[in-house]
C-alpha cells in the first residue's frame, strides 16, 4: 500500500509519500496567487500528479479545525480538502482516505498538545521529531504531512468509497 499524507493549505501543502516501511519521497506545494480559487487549483493539480506518479492507494489529511475565527479560512480550506478528495476520486474510486484531527495525531506519535501550547512550539516539535526519527530536516508543512503518516501507521484508520 502507497500512502500518501497531506498537510493542507492553500498557500503551502507539505506532502509525504510512503509505504508501511519507508517514505518515498516528500515535498511542499506552494502558491502565491492571491485569488483562492487558483490556489486550490494549483494544489489539486500537483497533488492529482502526485498520486498519479506514486500509485496512491491511501490518502491520510489533515482534518480542518473547526476553531478559526476566520470562517473565510475555514470556507476555504475546506474547499481544498473538497477538491483534493474529488479529484482522488477521479483518478481512482478506490483510494482510501483518512482525516485525522491534528491533536490526535500528534498525540498518537507522542507530541504534546493542548492549553497552553503554542502553534509555534507544536510545529517546532514536528519539526525535531522528523529530524530525530528521519535524519530529515524540512520546513514543518512537509514535517506534518510525516509525521502524519507516521500517525496514520499506529492506527491504520481508513474510509473507503465503498
Amino acid at each position: 500500500m502507497i500512502i500518501l499524507s497531506l498537510d493542507l493549505s492553500t498557500h503551502s501543502s507539505g506532502w509525504c509519500a510512503a509505504n508501511e516501511n519507508e517514505i518515498i519521497a516528500y515535498g511542499c506545494i506552494t502558491s502565491s496567487s492571491t485569488i483562492n480559487i487558483k490556489r486550490i487549483i494549483i494544489m489539486r493539480d500537483a497533488i492529482k500528479d502526485i498520486i498519479i506518479k506514486y500509485n496512491i492507494n491511501q490518502i491520510v489529511i489533515e482534518e480542518v479545525r473547526t476553531d478559526y475565527k476566520n470562517i473565510q479560512t475555514y470556507k476555504v480550506l475546506t474547499w481544498l480538502q473538497g477538491a483534493i478528495v474529488a479529484a482522488a476520486y477521479e483518478i481512482n474510486p478506490k483510494i482510501k482516505i483518512t482525516y485525522m484531527q491534528p491533536s490526535s495525531w500528534r498525540s498518537k506519535i507522542g507530541i504534546r498538545t493542548g492549553r497552553g501550547i503554542k502553534r509555534e512550539e507544536l510545529k517546532k516539535a514536528d519539526i525535531e521529531y522528523v529530524k530525530k526519527k528521519y535524519n530529515i530536516t524540512a520546513n514543518d508543512d512537509v514535517c506534518d504531512s510525516i509525521c502524519l503518516y507516521d500517525a496514520f501507521l499506529l492506527t491504520n484508520n481508513q474510509i473507503s468509497w465503498e
